[in-house]
């Protein structure tokens, strides 16, 4: 469903870029996934929820507005102890008031806030029940979460110790292959493109467990 008014994602834009500017200017407790990771990161996110949302038919305004707030809970809180398992509820209550502003109903603020709250582990607290742009957030989420560039971010986190890269990527692996034959995500649009993302990842961290396997000296020294 096309746009009925981007100035409303325009003033969620503003915001949100607002937020990443104040972010990055404070210390960065994370060296690889940073404030501006975490703004390309919605940047992206946003971009797949368009595509989902217009494939499957949505409301593209709610859709695309809700994934740029989907984190915006990092912005915020990311220097705190415990926040990540709760910035998902976290972002919904930031972002109610800045849709609102943003010329957003109250039920449509109600429907895109409750998908900013579940995107994390599928709990809110709001009493608003599951709804379509739910699946579009989360889909989307995951979709740049298994992305080439996150797998190369995600890598770097062990780029000084091969042998734990390997087993990390092993217990990928693992998963990478039940997704394959099951995908977790919910709309056509992206099961589509997250089966491309595992179909890319599989046979690079098989690679790269097999690369660190002969990082060894031969048998007997010679």
């Amino acid at each position: 469903m096309p746009s009925k008014d981007g100035s409303r994602v325009a003033r969620v834009v503003e915001y949100v870029q607002e937020q990443h500017r104040v972010a990055a200017a404070r210390v960065q407790f994370d060296p690889v996934f940073t404030a501006d990771y975490r703004y390309e990161h919605t940047l992206r996110v946003a971009h797949y929820g368009r595509l989902i949302a217009d494939e499957e038919g949505l409301d593209r305004d709610l859709c695309v507005a809700a994934c740029l707030l989907h984190d915006v809970a990092y912005f915020a809180c990311g220097d705190r102890e415990g926040w990540w398992d709760d910035h998902g509820r976290m972002g919904a209550e930031i972002s109610r008031p800045v849709l609102l502003g943003a010329g957003f109903s109250k039920e449509e603020a109600a429907a895109m806030c409750h998908a900013i709250a579940v995107h994390v582990d599928g709990k809110a607290d709001d009493g608003f029940p599951d709804g379509p742009v739910d699946d579009v957030v989360s889909d989307a989420d995951n979709v740049d979460r298994f992305s080439a560039l996150r797998v190369v971010l995600w890598c770097m986190t062990e780029k000084d110790d091969l042998g734990k890269m390997a087993e990390m990527l092993r217990e990928r692996l693992a998963r990478l292959y039940k997704y394959r034959d099951k995908s977790p995500l919910k709309t056509k649009a992206g099961q589509r493109l997250f089966a491309e993302r595992v179909a890319l990842q599989i046979p690079l961290f098989e690679g790269i467990v097999r690369d660190a396997e002969i990082t060894r000296l031969p048998a007997g020294g010679n």
